[in-house]
């Protein structure tokens, strides 16, 4: 499969962006040459459909497409300027010139790049006054940085990563050169962002099992669950369910009366995010009254994703909010709420030694690694045996039990007691120190 490599830019820097990517056999470069850094805008907002990846010319039409909203960092690249760039441009300008340059003016290119060439030049005839960004900036500040530096007599010619800026510079008569990234630094670029897509093309094709349960309540009749009004209710269920299959273009198949596996891919769920499922949850609540228990598993497997889903129930019975639990292939949990966002927990970050360590104490290191996710999400440090309850949805005894595990084990310490009323005992308030 190739990558379609959508290039912007000046249309001299398109050639050189062209013969660079020929020699990779999966990209395949659609081109979109520009006269000026703004008509990046509309080029995106045209195209932005026929391309997997943005691969600007250079800092300035980047981060202009950046500041506007039209792309995200992962979705976009383009090749820096090293000191190399510079030294081809000022071996040109020099015989040109016909003479030894002392003093030149100099854009884009970072100060500590400019360091590194200075050093690598070993002299200090060489005097380079720098006026480095970030981001976008406007070409006329730069165009005036130069011009003002020559007319006061400190430089004798002008070197610049914009076109436009050297376009202008040379209206004004100041002696100037354009410095491009080299094909290596394209090539270095072009290298990464394969990797990246390859990457990500990859994990978008992931397995995923979304898996919905209906929650029975205690309290419900055997007579009530046989019932006709329950079958009706089911059939609704299902209803919504299947809606929300086609919605993901997932398969959807019935594992038992209150069990249902969605089979899909990663992509198809990140492309939908998770508003649609809590809309399936919400749904079902309004026109059922029945609750659903909502997870998902994904592998690079069906057995793993299924391995998931069973590792997501799991850890969604220990919680009685609406929230959907996730598990990805490296085992690790994400617990997403509708109003508070998403807080994500690995069991497997432990080493042997702690392993053993919570095996002897009889806590869960996913239980561990919860309220460690939880405490950074939540910014909170100090806690009671109230608030770990609250947290792992379990009673203040139990939470009480792991306070002093955790207490033994070095990961809390006792830092004062807080009253809970007028009547009671004080309750020890630790501070936790993973």
């Amino acid at each position: 499969m190739k990558i379609r490599l959508g290039a912007v830019g000046p249309e001299d820097s398109i050639r050189k962006i062209e013969k660079v990517a020929s020699r990779f056999p999966d990209l395949r470069v659609i081109s979109f040459p520009y006269e000026k850094t703004e008509e990046t805008m509309q080029i995106i907002e045209d195209n932005q459909g026929k391309v997997d990846h943005w691969f600007f010319s250079g800092q300035a039409p980047y981060y202009f497409a950046e500041s506007q909203g039209l792309v995200k960092n992962s979705e976009a690249s383009y090749p820096p300027l090293y000191g190399s760039s510079l030294l081809g441009k000022l071996l040109e300008a020099q015989y040109e010139q016909g003479k030894l340059l002392t003093s030149i003016s100099l854009d884009t290119i970072s100060n500590d790049e400019v360091d590194s060439f200075q050093q690598m030049l070993s002299t200090e005839v060489l005097s380079i006054h720098n006026y480095p960004y970030e981001g976008y900036l406007p070409a006329n500040e730069m165009v005036n940085f130069h011009e003002k530096l020559y007319k006061e007599g400190e430089i004798s010619v002008a070197f610049t990563g914009i076109r436009a800026v050297y376009s202008e510079l040379k209206k004004r008569g100041v002696p100037c050169y354009r410095v491009t990234p080299t094909d290596l630094a394209i090539q270095l670029a072009m290298k990464y962002l394969r990797e990246h897509i390859h990457s990500y093309l990859y994990r978008k094709s992931q397995i995923a099992i979304v898996g919905i349960q209906r929650i029975t309540c205690p309290d419900q009749t055997q007579e009530d669950y046989y019932s006709f009004k329950m079958k009706h209710r089911e059939l609704d269920i299902k209803r919504l369910i299947l809606q929300y299959a086609e919605k993901v273009h997932g398969s959807n198949i019935q594992m038992g009366d209150e069990l249902f596996f969605i089979y899909t891919t990663r992509g198809e769920l990140e492309l939908q995010t998770y508003e649609p499922l809590f809309t399936l949850i919400n749904q079902s609540e309004l026109q059922t009254g029945l609750r659903l228990r909502t997870v998902i598993g994904y592998g690079r497997t069906a057995i793993e994703a299924e391995q998931n889903v069973r590792i997501a129930f799991q850890e969604a019975k220990n919680t009685k909010e609406r929230v959907i639990m996730s598990v990805d292939e490296d085992k690790e949990v994400h617990q997403i709420s509708e109003s508070e966002g998403e807080v994500t927990f690995n069991q497997r970050q432990w080493g042997e030694k702690w392993l053993e360590k919570f095996k002897a104490a009889q806590i869960s290191p996913g239980i561990v690694s919860k309220i460690q996710s939880i405490s950074e999400y939540y910014s909170q440090t100090i806690v009671s045996a109230k608030d770990i309850s609250t947290w792992l949805n379990s009673t203040d005894r139990n939470a009480r039990r792991i306070l002093t595990a955790l207490e033994e084990m070095g990961l809390a310490k006792v830092t004062g007691e807080e009253q809970p009323g007028q009547r009671g005992r004080p309750r020890k308030v630790y501070k936790l120190t993973f």
